[in-house]
Parts: C-alpha cells; structure tokens; sequence
C-alpha cells in the first residue's frame, strides 16, 4: 500500500471456486470465507488454517442447482445457504465442524435473501436466535444447535402486507435493560427501510406492532440488490448504510440506556445524512454493492471501488479492480468480515482482498475543515496536528476580536462625525455658552 493510499485491493485467491462453477454468493467472519457457486457448490476457505472444503449440494441430482445466496456469522462458525432448483428453494445449514450440511425441511420454497445474526448471543454451538428475511416479504426466526443437527424451531415474526415487497437485507443489535433485552432490527426492501424495537422475545417484538405504527423511511427509486450494512466495532454496531434507488441513506447508532423506555419503542439513529448518487459524477450511476466501514463508503461501480468519506461525502480515493478475464459479469459485489474489519471484493472466479491500515487518519483535516475543532482534536494523531488545530483556533480568535474591535471604532466615528455634523450646521441664531 501506498503512503497516501487509505485503502488497497490486491487477489487474494485465484479459482476460488475452485472448478466448481461461477461464484455467485460470498460471505466472510473470522478469516473464513463461503462461496456459493452456480452449479450448487459451497466453497469454505478458512485462511487462518490455509484449509479448504467443497461440499455439492446438489445431492448428485441432475439440473441446476445455483446458490443464492450464502451467510456466515462474524465467529465463522455457522454457515446458512439458500439453493435454487427446478422444484423451487432449498436452504441448508452447515457448521464448521461437520462434513456436509443438513437440509432445513421448515424453510422449503422459501428465497431466503437475508440473514441477521445476534452477536451478542450467538455462540460456537448454537446459533441462537437468527433472523432470516425471505422474498415474499416475510421474516422468520429460526435456531439451530450443533447437536441437534436440524432447526429447532422456525417462525413467522412478520410478513409485509401493505406493500408486498421482497426483504433484501436484514441487519439486528440488541442491548440489555434491566434483566431484559431490547431488540433492535432493521430490515431493507426495494423502496423502504423497516425499524422495528422493543422489549421481551423477538416474537414478543414483532407482536407488538399489530397495535403499533410501523417505522419506515421510503425513497423514490429501485434498486435490485438494496443493501443494509452495519459497521461493527468491539462487537457493537456504530453506525449504517443503506444502498436505496436514490442514494444512500446513512445515520448513527445510539443504543445507550438514556434510550431506554418500559415499551423499548425508541429511534436510535442520530446524524442522519444522505449520500445523492449525483455526487459521483453521473446521475444514472447506481453502485453494485457497497460496504461501510468507519468513516468512509466503499462503492462498488463496475469493475472500480469509489472510495467516499461518510463525513464530507468526498470521494477520496478509487481503486482498480485487477479482476480476471474469464469473469464475464466483472466484478460482482462486496462484503465484509466484521471481526477482522477486511473487506473483500469477488468476480466469477475469484476473491480480492480490499483493506486499509489507518483509513482514520486524515479525519481530524476533515472535521477542520468542518470547523468542528473540538472533534478535528479527538482525531489527532501526534503534535503536529494538533498544533494545527489550535492554529486555526487562534487565528479564528484574532479575526473576531479585531472584527469587534473595528466594530467598536466605527461605531464611535459614526458617532462623532454625527455630533459634529450638528455642531458645525447648527442655526447662527443659536447661542453656545
């Protein structure tokens, strides 16, 4: 990576499908990346052991048998994958300890789109409570135990009906209040963006808003992969993007216990912002995929990464893609490893590696800029910097007390050059003792 470079892409694997197909679907945690492939094929490369294993679930049975989509939770543990066959859907679980998946019956013709794990909870056995959202617009909780080898329950928490779109993506944080947990989801379609809150069980939640207005936030526009992601610190969502038609709509996630309330019903975004596509250029540009990362977007557009800053909504930075001839499609999409803070970008045939080493480091120049000085000095990284940001300061004082003092002067000229004014065009008649 480059001195002045924030972000670097580089291949990671080349045929990382392995033969098996075209990649259609990645996803990433722990150094263990799944692929799914067009002919039926789940990839798992775990890095941290240069370790890999196919698993056909296609069964031997003949016809097409591509993935959908595949999900993985940030331990790299529990692996969820939805196939597309002639009869219809079928989704799987697989875990990492065993050699081939189980078939989840429950879920059976359901286009499983999205997958939000409970971080929180979620442990290397079992997955705990997992949120699925599927294309008819309904969304499922589901568990599954390693033990057990199959779900131990699935069910319907809620299904859209005003406006029956798809579920594209799902995101879930939760906190804890008193001895009990608040859930906190957002779910993603074409057009909106769903928030759901409260106190008890998912299914207490979502329950909940039979009696209860529904929250969303509704943009014009369509886009056909609509994306929600969260940037993870220390295990705790910080703040979201959601890809819409428009642009992207981002904010800030509060989830401190001057939120809380007995019902849980509470908007935790603050700062909200919008991100106009018009910004890159070119109206009709629609990213492919996108990732959040601290401070800054990466937008996936063809076969480049726009890189643009959250804060000034700049774009600082675009990376070229070194992608493979044999990928017709080009570049796919983006997806994130929130336990390593690595991104990754994939075409049909193979992975790239996107990651930066201090991508915070111009952002006390970009608060300054802002005028936010107070903030500019949170992000400073050595004294130099900082003695920048007192500079400005400084200087900012001096221009003040000098506009005041010439304020002052001019007000008191003003006010001389009036009583003269009426001293020298007084009346001749007028007597002065």
């Amino acid at each position: 990576m480059d001195a002045g470079q924030l972000f670097s892409v580089d291949p990671l694997e080349r045929q990382a499908a392995r033969g098996h197909g075209a990649i259609t679907s990645m996803a990433a945690g722990s150094d263990v990346i799944v692929l799914g492939t067009s002919r039926g094929w789940l990839v798992r490369h775990d890095f941290s052991f240069e370790d890999a294993l196919d698993i056909d679930l296609g069964g031997g049975r003949s016809g097409d048998h591509a993935v959908h989509r595949v999900f993985l939770d940030p331990g790299g543990k529990h692996c969820i994958v939805t196939v597309i066959h002639p009869g219809g859907a079928e989704t799987y679980y697989h875990h990492a300890r065993w050699p081939r998946p189980k078939p989840l019956p429950r879920l059976r013709g359901l286009l499983v789109n999205a997958v939000a794990w409970n971080r929180q909870a979620i442990t290397e056995a079992s997955t705990k409570e997992v949120i699925l959202g599927t294309e008819a617009g309904q969304i499922f909780e589901m568990a599954v135990d390693e033990a057990d080898k199959k779900e131990k329950y699935v069910k319907l928490l809620f299904e859209l009906t005003e406006l029956r779109e798809g579920i594209k993506d799902l995101q879930m944080e939760t906190a804890v209040v008193g001895n009990a947990t608040r859930y906190y989801v957002m779910a993603v379609t074409p057009t909106r963006l769903y928030s759901f809150t409260g106190i008890g069980s998912l299914e207490t939640v979502f329950a909940s808003y039979t009696d209860r207005a529904i929250h969303f936030m509704e943009l014009p526009g369509e886009i056909p992969n609509s994306e929600l992601h969260f940037f993870i610190k220390q295990r705790r969502a910080k703040h979201f993007g959601w890809l819409s038609g428009a642009g992207i709509y981002y904010g800030e996630l509060n989830f401190g216990a001057q939120h809380s309330s007995t019902s849980g019903d509470e908007n935790f975004v603050e700062n909200k912002g919008f991100f106009d596509y018009s910004k890159l250029g070119d109206s009709n540009i629609k990213p492919a995929s996108f990732a959040v990362s601290e401070f800054h977007f990466l937008l996936l557009i063809e076969d480049k990464i726009k890189v643009v800053n959250r804060i000034s909504q700049q774009i600082v930075e675009e990376l070229v893609v070194d992608n493979t001839p044999e990928s017709s499609k080009g570049i796919i999409g983006l997806c994130s490893d929130a336990s390593t803070g690595v991104f990754y970008a994939f075409d049909e045939t193979s992975i790239f590696q996107v990651s930066t080493s201090d991508e915070g480091r111009d952002m006390w120049q970009v608060y300054l800029d802002m005028k936010a000085y107070a903030v500019a000095l949170s992000h400073c990284l050595n004294p130099f910097q900082r003695d920048q940001v007192y500079l400005v300061q400084v200087m900012l004082v001096f221009v003040e007390i000098n506009v005041k003092r010439c304020s002052y002067i001019s007000m008191h000229v003003s006010m001389f050059a009036k009583s003269s004014h009426a001293f020298f065009c007084a009346p001749a008649s007028f007597s002065y003792i």
